[in-house]
């Protein structure tokens, strides 16, 4: 029973991300693709007017030794600059295998 379940979730294709988002009444997005960027805005006032503030990025990339890596970045207006919240780097089994999180 193992090697269904196993098949079930295997790759069988070239992709090395997928996001599924879910944006309410507004529809649902599922893809796979090879890198992948995202954008999350919310409404903010300021300066007498209301604007969408991205406060979260996402950033997925593939190196040319195949590892992978999965950036996290929170901004916010009344700070200098963005912050990078979290750095998740998968290692190919050529490059090591090795999984590295930094937070």
């Amino acid at each position: 029973m193992r090697g269904k379940i196993d098949d079930v979730f295997s790759v069988k294709d070239e992709r090395k991300f997928e996001v599924h988002c879910n944006a309410g009444a507004a529809g649902e997005l599922q893809v796979g693709t090879e890198s992948l960027s995202v954008k999350i805005g919310q409404r903010v006032q300021r300066d007498g007017s209301e604007e969408i503030w991205h406060s979260v990025l996402i950033h997925c990339a593939g190196a040319d030794d195949g590892s992978l890596t999965v950036k996290v970045i929170v901004c916010h207006f009344d700070w200098e600059e963005s912050r990078q919240i979290a750095l998740i780097r998968l290692e190919t089994e050529s490059s090591g295998g090795h999984s590295n999180i930094d937070i």
